[in-house]
């Protein structure tokens, strides 16, 4: 039975990190090592959230985002900045659990729409998200800026 979990600072964060960096990952999950003092620090952050998914003691997969206010309507939404499955974990319903349970935490925290974006070249990732039927794909080009 898969299980997501809201993360939050109150949790075992050791055992969160250890998880996380005994996983198998892939060039495509472009992981660094995590480290306990980072995902402290990120989830002491105002309306970020982190879901992790597992099988039993298995660890699948992981995922974080956060609620954003619009400057305008005070309109909430949600945007989910990473999703990751252990490479050895996938096509076991990891992805799409996760994805479920950000979209009912955005709903739960009274979010208009969640948002998500992912690269062209990502089969996989597109047909996750195409089979939890979305209200609408859009085709764009992103831009980054290193500082």
């Amino acid at each position: 039975m898969l299980r997501v979990k809201r993360i939050g600072l109150r949790d075992d964060l050791r055992g969160v990190v250890a998880s996380i960096n005994s996983a198998r990952w892939d060039a495509a999950n472009d992981m660094v090592p995590y480290r306990l003092e980072d995902l402290a620090a990120y989830l002491a952050c105002a309306g970020t959230v982190f879901l992790t998914c597992q099988d039993g003691e298995h660890f699948l997969g992981m995922g974080s985002g956060r609620i954003q206010l619009k400057p305008y309507d005070r309109e909430r939404w949600f945007y989910l900045d990473e999703l990751d499955v252990a490479v050895d974990q996938r096509q076991r319903g990891a992805g799409a659990a996760l994805v479920k349970g950000f979209l009912e935490l955005a709903r739960a925290e009274g979010c208009i729409e969640l948002w998500l974006g992912t690269e062209l070249d990502n089969a996989a990732a597109r047909a996750l998200y195409r089979s939890l039927e979305p209200s609408d794909e859009e085709a764009f080009v992103g831009y980054n800026f290193r500082l």
